[in-house]
C-alpha cells in the first residue's frame, strides 16, 4: 500500500503496483466488493450501514486479499 485518500468510509487505497483489477478479483472471491477505478487504485465505498463486524472482517481479511495478488520482488 502507498496510501489512503478520500473522505468518511469513502475511500481510494492507492497501491505501490498496478495490481488492482486482480486485488479486486480477490476481494470478490473472499466476500468482499471494491471496485478497481484506476490500475493502480482500489475504491472502498460501504454501505451506510456498514457494522463494526462488517468493518472488522474486511480488515482481517485484507492481508489475504493482499497477498494473493503481491507482485513477487
Amino acid at each position: 500500500l502507498s496510501h489512503v485518500r478520500g473522505v468518511g468510509a469513502w475511500l481510494g487505497v492507492v497501491l505501490t503496483s498496478p495490481v488492482a483489477p486482480a486485488l479486486e478479483i480477490a476481494a470478490r472471491e473472499a466476500g468482499f466488493l471494491v471496485n478497481a477505478p484506476a490500475p493502480d487504485v482500489i475504491r472502498l465505498a460501504p454501505a451506510l450501514v456498514l457494522t463494526d463486524a462488517q468493518v472488522s472482517a474486511f480488515l482481517s481479511a485484507l492481508p489475504a486479499v493482499l497477498d494473493a495478488v503481491r507482485v513477487p520482488s
